[in-house]
């Protein structure tokens, strides 16, 4: 028996039911799909929906005879080309050649012989499905070359995504779109605590998530390819949506073989899923498996660069103060300073120990939130006063900086459950971030209003602004915009970290906006108001402060001209009266354009350049010195004086042109010593005064010659 998908359709076309149930008995036995019309008219509303392997005509037949019909039907495309086989019982030559005229196959006279028309038929039969196998696979040809097309395209796509979600939207976007399907699910399982999912779907099913679910386990399991092609139409099944719906499933797998997730197309009744359209999804889920891992790679990447980057930072960040509070420190304990200079040097240590508290407890305090150790102490706190605390705090740092902050707090705001400390850091950070990135002239506005059942407090600043590209991450620990040693604000990236996972803790969130680089920004803290019906909490304690000693030295550096270049004015004055005190001329400036234009006035001996300079940092301004002619100061000895003191970072300050590299916190007698070094001075050994015991030389790295 044929397939009904398979059987050819003939067409008999005569005005007698009986010459119509004789030829439909012969022709039986072929097995096709007959059709009859009792008319002209009728054949041709048959010939509007389907092609006819070949049509049986009666010639003569009332309104419209056979050869109008057959005129009619050559005169429509989709038929001109249907084999027509005239049958009469009056033989008439002119009749013929009219028929053939027409294009007519064949011109039989009745009675017919059963096997003679059966044959004839069946040629014309076999030509018609022939026919359909080739333009069939012709179509098939045509799709396949069209995916693989689709399928180059995705994978420009896919690579082309900058994070996994996006990869998984562009995946099941282009599945949709290479295999004419209305849905289609894909699943990367990054590790047991990262799963992410894409979902393109035009319609939803009620058994889609556990249909899904369930391949999926399937999938995971035996990692291959799943597939449940169409089957074939039933009796009494007639309707598409009651046949199941065709699946297919491909594995995304890492490059050791094990399952990472996979790709799920359905919902296609008409088409259903062949071995070639399992080929294409096993393609395109192992081009998305390159990619995840790639992507998973360049991840992993660039959390070590974040993570060096990090240290570099922490470094520069502890080292600066510790350099500073060190030279005052060696100052004080030689007596070498007044009554004033000593209440600078003591201004200038405690300044420096407070910046080193703040590092160290930011330090702790992401420990604690990384490791789930940090508790609040929780109560009803009004936030007002809080504020107030805040601003007070942060005021002076506003004022040295030409800065206008002003507050605008709604008394009816309401309270909220917190650790009123951890608030006020919170509000301190956000005002503190505000204010290193306005610049002088600029303004800074903290409010507090009550938003539905949330009391916010906004910080709004007229400065630097965020990028778009940076937005994402400005809450991320270690992230800043620019990490570069030049950049123009110091921080270790920690602040806003620790604000975002605080204010989670008390069930709040925080949010920062902006409409882009140089247009301000805004970070919106948002808690819950309090009910009083909240829990209370333990906080931990706070961390302790380690100090640090010196040691006095017996170098001299009479007559000497030194420039000196740090930003840090702290640092700055430390070092000039350090070198100064032994006997040098000392002049110092902030930047690499003040120490190029204070080296065009008057020549130096030799230069002490700290790297982390702003705007152009210590780098710049060696290369530009050393592009200098030798009677310029182009050959002016260099030492670099930096907290940046990795193995790397020496070797970039040789090969950039310093003389030799000198890491902060340094012992002013080793910097008098390297000085002396560089400048071919003879130096006096002095072994009395060597250090014994823990001191700030266990930060140091020696690398003198």
């Amino acid at each position: 028996m044929t397939d009904v998908t398979e059987r050819a359709g003939i067409l008999i076309v005569d005005d007698s039911p009986e010459k119509i149930v004789a030829l439909e008995s012969i022709l039986d036995e072929l097995g096709q799909d007959i059709v009859k019309a009792s008319s002209g008219r009728d054949a041709l509303r048959h010939l509007l929906t389907r092609d006819f392997a070949v049509i049986l005509l009666d010639v003569r037949m009332p309104v419209m005879d056979g050869f109008e019909t057959a005129a009619l039907i050559r005169q429509r495309p989709r038929s001109e080309h249907t084999p027509i086989i005239f049958v009469t019982a009056f033989p008439d030559e002119t009749h013929v050649a009219r028929g053939y005229s027409l294009k007519a196959v064949d011109y039989i006279f009745t009675p017919v012989v059963p096997d003679v028309l059966r044959t004839k038929v069946s040629v014309f039969v076999d030509l018609f499905r022939m026919t359909a196998q080739v333009r069939r696979q012709a179509d098939s040809l045509r799709q396949r070359a069209a995916q693989l097309h689709r399928l180059s395209a995705a994978s420009l796509a896919i690579n082309g995504a900058t994070s996994l979600e996006q990869m998984l939207e562009v995946v099941v976007e282009n599945a949709r779109a290479i295999f004419g399907v209305p849905r289609a699910v894909a699943t990367a399982r990054v590790d047991d605590r990262r799963v992410l999912q894409a979902v393109s779907s035009a319609f939803e099913t009620s058994d889609a998530d556990q249909r899904e679910e369930t391949v999926s386990s399937i999938v995971r399991t035996t990692n291959r390819p799943y597939r449940i092609p169409t089957p074939p139409e039933r009796g009494g099944l007639t309707e598409p949506d009651e046949r199941p719906h065709p699946f297919l499933a491909a594995p995304f797998t890492r490059r050791d073989g094990r399952n990472m997730g996979d790709i799920q197309v359905s919902g296609n009744p008409s088409g259903g899923c062949t071995e070639e359209d399992e080929d294409i999804l096993v393609q395109l889920a192992q081009m998305t498996s390159i990619a995840i891992e790639n992507t998973l790679y360049g991840e992993l990447r660039e959390a070590n660069r974040l993570k060096d980057e990090f240290l570099a930072t922490v470094s520069h960040e502890l080292r600066t103060p510790l350099s500073a509070m060190l030279s005052w420190v060696w100052m004080l304990r030689r007596g070498a300073l007044d009554g004033a200079g000593a209440s600078r040097a003591i201004e200038a240590i405690e300044r420096n120990v407070k910046t080193q508290t703040r590092i160290v407890e930011d330090l702790l305090d992401l420990s604690r939130i990384v490791t789930g150790k940090l508790r609040l102490e929780s109560r009803l706190v009004e936030l007002g006063p809080v504020i107030k605390m805040a601003t007070d705090a942060i005021t002076p740092a506003a004022e040295a900086k030409g800065i206008i902050l002003g507050s605008s707090v709604d008394p009816a705001a309401g309270h909220v459950l917190g650790d009123a400390d951890r608030l006020q850091q919170l509000v301190w950070n956000l005002l503190t971030n505000a204010i290193k990135f306005t610049p002088s002239g600029g303004r800074v506005e903290v409010q507090l209003a009550r938003c539905g059942a949330e009391v916010e407090v906004r910080v709004t600043d007229t400065g630097a602004g965020i990028s778009r590209d940076f937005l994402p991450h400005v809450f991320e620990p270690f992230r800043q915009a620019d990490g570069s040693p030049g950049r123009k604000a110091g921080g270790l990236g920690l602040g806003l970290a620790i604000v975002r996972h605080v204010a989670e803790l008390h069930g709040g969130r925080v949010e920062a906006r902006s409409l882009g680089e140089g247009h301000g920004s805004t970070f919106v803290l948002a808690l819950p108001a309090s009910t009083g019906r909240e829990e209370e909490r333990e906080v931990a304690s706070s961390p302790a402060v380690v100090e640090a000693a010196a040691c006095p030295t017996t170098v001299r550096l009479d007559g000497r001209r030194v420039l000196i270049v740090e930003d840090e004015a702290d640092t700055r004055e430390a070092l000039s009266l350090i070198v100064s005190q032994a006997g040098a001329v000392v002049r110092s400036v902030a930047t690499t354009a003040a120490a190029l234009a204070a080296l065009a006035s008057s020549r130096a001996d030799v230069l002490l350049c700290d790297i982390g300079l702003p705007t152009e940092d210590g780098y710049v301004l060696i290369q530009k010195l050393r592009a200098l002619p030798a009677d310029q100061g182009g050959a002016t000895p260099a030492v670099a004086l930096t907290a940046f003191a990795q193995a790397s970072d020496r070797a970039r300050a040789v090969a950039a042109g310093f003389d030799t590299h000198v890491a902060k916190p340094i012992e002013p007698d080793l910097l008098l010593r390297t000085l002396a070094h560089v400048l071919s001075l003879p130096v006096a050994e002095d072994t009395e005064h060597e250090a014994t015991g823990p001191s700030a030389l266990a930060f140091q790295e020696r690398t003198v010659g």
